[in-house]
């Protein structure tokens, strides 16, 4: 019994990895949705930041990185691939995000605890905790900067506050009142999603798989790994490690697209952020390997 599990998982995993049958049966359906990037290119992460779990821009060419388990700033020079400098804001935690608004950043664990960090790129920045509804149930681990509505937008990888496994949910936190809504500001449905890949590698890895080991819970299909905005479109990217896809909303919070991506490069994809100049970026944990990566991708959109 235990073998069969063990090739049942093995044929899931491997059928998981088919790039191919899941790009030819969404470009034979002119109704798909699912869009693949088109060209990439990798800058590899020094040991420091082999867990690397959030990613935020500053310029086109700075951004600033968290790893999850030391409350340490890392601001990194792409073209320089380096660190070029460190603030440390707290001790050790499950930090998972970050987000740059003007000149504050935030930061959120995991368990939902929101750091304020006031004029961080101070000599003397301010650090606040923020009380949040979630808890380590949740498992937050995105969270982005809506300037349009002057809000963050935090995304549990796990359900909502209303324990509603059919469902993706993102809420908002208001950065005037600095209070939490408890109404989710955007639902993704996970059957949408799923039946965008009907007959393709999704289908076979991840429902069939599931269906054959008896667990029926469609919230493996899709978990929030991190989320950012385009702000020249205003559409909301969530990514999901988890089957390799980020969900495009549109301003109002409906599925316009998805990006199906693969390869050896996408170890553990954890952290999403636009550059200024529109540029999109991946972060990778090492994983295994050890060594975490920033990716930039393009897309037709």
């Amino acid at each position: 019994m235990i073998r069969n599990a063990t090739l049942l998982i093995i044929i899931a995993l491997a059928s998981c990895n088919n790039p191919i049958v899941a790009e030819k049966a969404a470009n034979d359906d002119p109704t798909s949705k699912v869009i693949f990037p088109t060209k990439n290119s990798v800058h590899e992460l020094p040991p420091e930041l082999s867990e690397i779990s959030g990613i935020t821009f500053l310029s086109d060419t700075v951004l600033v990185a968290i790893q999850d388990e030391e409350g340490i700033l890392y601001y990194y020079n792409l073209p320089q691939n380096k660190i070029i400098k460190k603030q440390t804001f707290a001790g050790a935690g499950d930090y998972e995000d970050l987000a740059r608004v003007g000149k504050d950043m935030y930061v959120i664990t995991s368990e939902g605890k929101l750091t304020q960090i006031k004029n961080f790129e101070s000599t003397n920045p301010v650090v606040n905790t923020v009380a949040t509804p979630f808890t380590k149930k949740n498992d937050i681990e995105g969270m982005a900067y809506d300037s349009k509505n002057h809000r963050l937008l935090i995304a549990p990888k796990e359900h909502g506050l209303d324990e509603n496994k059919t469902t993706k949910q993102i809420y908002g936190f208001d950065l005037k009142t600095m209070k939490f809504n408890p109404e989710p500001a955007f639902s993704i449905r996970l059957d949408d999603i799923s039946a965008q890949f009907e007959g393709d590698a999704l289908e076979e890895s991840s429902k069939k798989f599931l269906k054959a080991i008896g667990n029926q819970n469609m919230n493996k299909v899709f978990r929030s790994s991190a989320i950012t905005l385009n702000e020249k479109t205003g559409e909301i990217y969530v990514l999901s490690s988890l089957n390799g896809l980020i969900i495009i909303l549109t301003p109002q919070g409906v599925m316009n697209q998805i990006i199906q991506f693969s390869g050896v490069e996408y170890k553990q994809p954890e952290g999403i952020a636009f550059a200024p100049n529109g540029k999109l970026y991946i972060s990778n944990e090492g994983s295994k390997s050890g060594i975490g990566n920033i990716i930039e991708i393009t897309h037709e959109h």
